[in-house]
């Protein structure tokens, strides 16, 4: 708890407020990654800016339940559309600090873009001057491969394919709260092999799935 002192001089109560700042910023852990589309930037104090930040600053209260964030404020080409999608198998406490971190970090790595995407572990955020939702168009893709090699990649591939057909079904037909999907097979030498899929639950069936394909 943090108790303020209306008898401590303004200069002080300005070096508190400052800290606080300065020390949630430092809190925000780095993006495992992130993009800023340049291809249309915002001037600082411009109607955008003040759009984007009223967006950023509201769209933590949108989720609808599970995981998912979306929120559009503005007019023309002052309009802002946002969204954040938390991974399907993690709690709401969890997923509200992936969305806080993203809203802060995000526009401080791209400080006048309109369009930006930062990805955690745990959440993906994204705003842009362009509509995002039912949106299947992919501008930047993240790849994260593991280290580890399969000790038979013939094995390997013929048990992760059916693992992914069936993840993919299941996730596509999530419904328009969630779609997500998670399970794991056998693989060689007596090996685990684990998948998760999850798609935006604004996408079709069909988009999904055709996403989760292509993928």
């Amino acid at each position: 708890m943090f108790i303020l002192d209306r008898k401590l001089p303004l200069w002080l109560l300005s070096y508190i407020f400052i800290h606080l700042i300065h020390t949630t910023t430092l809190a925000q852990p780095d993006f495992l990654s992130y993009f800023c589309e340049s291809a249309a930037n915002y001037t600082i104090d411009s109607t955008y800016q003040r759009n984007l930040n009223t967006t950023l600053s509201t769209l933590p209260t949108t989720n609808n339940g599970l995981g998912f964030y979306n929120l559009t404020i503005g007019q023309g080409n002052d309009t802002v559309n946002s969204i954040a999608l938390c991974r399907g198998d993690i709690n709401l406490e969890m997923c509200r600090s992936c969305v806080n971190d993203s809203i802060i970090k995000l526009p401080q790595l791209c400080p006048n873009q309109k369009e930006a995407i930062g990805y955690y572990d745990n959440c993906v955020v994204k705003y842009s001057n362009e509509v995002i939702l039912r949106n299947t168009r992919i501008k930047f893709y993240v790849y994260l491969a593991n280290p580890q090699n399969a000790t038979d990649i013939d094995q390997f591939n013929g048990a992760l394919g059916p693992l992914l057909k069936d993840l993919r079904g299941n996730a596509s037909a999530g419904g328009p709260l969630q779609k997500f999907a998670s399970g794991s097979t056998s693989g060689p030498a007596f090996s685990t092999i684990y998948g998760l899929v999850q798609c935006t639950p604004d996408l079709s069936e069909i988009q999904c799935s055709d996403c989760l394909e292509a993928m």
